[in-house]
């Protein structure tokens, strides 16, 4: 009864303080309106690499986020997945409080929190009513549009769109350095094809391949890089294809990921290549050539304007400043 007392007294501060804000009102990826304040002060993110990292980045007024526990990163502390990785961020050294894993949030934490402006993942649509009883929840959907333009709406929702504008005019010059890389080596990226695929060995096994893979989707689209057309039809979409169709994600390069906390090292992505698609490295034109290459995944897939310049170097080191083989038609 005494902590149902707390809840209530909690909410009714939370009601009293969103009541002396200037509102107004945001769409999101459900399709609500919800009405926000124009100059939140005290935000909670539920998800890490999505919302943490960029909220951090641009300064936002950030209180609390989830984040992951593994053995063996962080001492075995919970740390803000993607923004651990890319800003050394932890809950020790931020000020930040963790309010429970991205998928099992603690409603009571986030609410001891007295945020007034929750961001959670689409996929939480199923509890989006237990944060909104706490403060104004938007929902962004990470699959819906590309990294650069769902970091646009967060920072818009942050109340930070100047600091974002600063920001991608940083972005957009260094796009221009290395459009001129390509163009100085390669000629037209077009006519170069990149895919970002993955082994899978889970539920069946498969090949992951995607066209919108956070900051790799971002970068090679803004450089103008082809694609096979297999990729090209799932628009910002992912699938999961047999291993019977590995002659559809022929390219001449091709792009993994890697996540050493969890145990899936270079090598061992190679491993489920070879569980996945036997003689993978004979018959794929990247992989004959030595021109397919692992990204560390978790601080690629940390939204921020950090981790598309320096996905950017590595894909110009790798592709626009060195010769390679063509795939023949």
């Amino acid at each position: 009864m005494k902590r149902l007392l707390v809840a209530f007294a909690v909410m009714a501060s939370l009601t009293l303080a969103a009541s002396a804000q200037d509102m107004r009102d945001f769409s999101d990826d459900l399709g609500r309106t919800v009405s926000i304040p124009v100059n939140p002060q005290r935000i909670v993110s539920v998800r890490e690499e999505q919302f943490t990292a960029p909220l951090w980045e641009l300064g936002a007024n950030l209180v609390g986020s989830a984040g992951l526990t593994d053995a063996n990163k962080n001492d075995g502390k919970p740390y803000p997945r993607g923004a651990y990785d890319l800003f050394h961020l932890t809950f020790e050294n931020s000020g930040l409080t963790w309010i429970g894993g991205p998928n099992e949030p603690d409603f009571e934490a986030i609410a001891a929190l007295e945020p007034d402006l929750i961001l959670a993942p689409a996929w939480q649509q199923d509890i989006v009513e237990k944060y909104s009883a706490i403060a104004p929840t938007v929902i962004f959907d990470p699959t819906k549009d590309r990294a650069l333009d769902r970091y646009r709406r967060i920072a818009d929702v942050a109340g930070k769109l100047d600091e974002f504008t600063h920001r991608l005019e940083g972005y957009q010059s260094r796009v221009d350095v290395y459009r001129a890389v390509v163009a100085d080596t390669i000629g037209d990226p077009a006519d170069v094809s990149v895919v970002v695929a993955q082994a899978s060995t889970e539920e069946g096994g498969g090949i992951a391949i995607s066209s919108n893979n956070e900051a790799l989707g971002q970068v090679l689209h803004d450089l103008g890089f082809g694609m096979p057309q297999i990729v090209q039809d799932l628009g910002l979409g992912n699938d999961l294809i047999s291993g019977e169709l590995l002659e559809t994600i022929q390219a001449d390069f091709m792009i993994g990921t890697y996540n050493v906390a969890w145990g899936q090292t270079p090598s061992a992505q190679n491993a489920a290549w070879d569980e996945v698609a036997p003689g993978w490295k004979d018959f794929l034109h990247a992989a004959r050539h030595n021109q397919h290459f692992y990204i560390d995944r978790e601080p690629m897939r940390a939204l921020s304007f950090r981790t598309l310049e320096e996905t950017m170097s590595i894909i110009a080191a790798n592709i626009a400043s060195r010769g390679f083989v063509p795939l023949e038609d």
